[in-house]
């Protein structure tokens, strides 16, 4: 569940964005955000013990029709006109620091891109799920301190 969406997308907005960015966006991508168009998940935590990631989703970039956020698209196309992020590397939500969570478009896996170390290597990249269906799925709620 999400709160604080923009404008409910249809097939045919989904169709031009792909058209704009010139490739088509990962189906599960596409049908969560048919269903929530950008937001803030009302479990906004994510936690990876086993690579020791805690960190809280900020707000999911919305597509098309803006609310208060960047478009996913114009981000996107940003950061590979200024060569700041590999091609492959769709960022669709970040973190209160402004590190990049990333659907690689070769796979459909989600990482986590340290977007404060410079320049984006191997070891700025952190893997942290297989699919994008898993990656909302661990979301959960935040600890308190």
């Amino acid at each position: 569940m999400f709160i604080d969406c923009s404008t409910q997308l249809t097939i045919n907005d989904l169709n031009d964005v792909e058209i704009t960015l010139g490739f088509n966006l990962p189906q599960q991508l596409k049908e969560h955000y048919l269903q929530f168009n950008g937001g803030v998940p009302v479990k906004p935590c994510y936690y990876a013990h086993d690579i020791d990631i805690e960190t809280e989703i900020a707000k999911f970039s919305p597509i098309k029709y803006t609310n208060s956020s960047r478009l996913l698209e114009e981000r996107y196309l940003d950061f590979i006109n200024r060569e700041a992020l590999p091609k492959k590397y769709l960022p669709f939500v970040n973190d209160w620091g402004g590190n990049l969570f990333c659907i690689d478009l070769e796979n459909g896996s989600v990482v986590l891109i340290w977007m404060d170390l410079g320049k984006v290597t191997e070891g700025s990249i952190n893997f942290l799920s297989n699919s994008f269906v898993t990656f909302i799925n661990h979301l959960g709620k935040c600890e308190d301190d």
